[in-house]
């Protein structure tokens, strides 16, 4: 009986923490979102929202557009998480503070300064 209940118990955890990796945030983050408003140290900064533009597709990759240049490269979202790897970089790696069908808000670490990007759909 004990070890049926640890084996259920094993399969049980297996089943959450698996379930976990395919959350609802893989399907929403697909599309195309422009900034709208861009904290650092919880004031509006000087880096451009508007100009700020992030492109996902569903087959993990990734566009993001500022100031006149592009990269590219591929993305996966695990939980809150969601790490980019630019083709010619490293893998970064940024908290979602909030996404929905209409707004997407990323909580990053610049630094050592806080800084939080709003976008919306597109």
């Amino acid at each position: 009986m004990i070890k049926r209940m640890i084996c259920f118990s094993a399969i049980f955890s297996f089943l959450f923490f698996a379930s976990c990796g395919d959350s609802t945030n893989n399907k929403l983050i697909i599309g195309k979102w422009q900034g709208a408003e861009w904290l650092a140290n919880g004031v509006p900064s000087d880096l451009n929202a508007a100009g700020t533009v992030f492109i996902f597709d569903n087959k993990e990759k990734y566009s993001f557009i500022y100031g006149g240049t592009t990269e590219e490269g591929t993305y996966k979202v695990e939980n809150d998480m969601l790490f980019t790897k630019p083709a010619e970089g490293s893998e970064i790696m940024v908290k979602i503070a909030k996404l929905t069908t209409d707004s997407l808000v990323f909580d990053m670490n610049r630094g050592g300064g806080s800084e939080r990007l709003t976008l919306v759909r597109r």
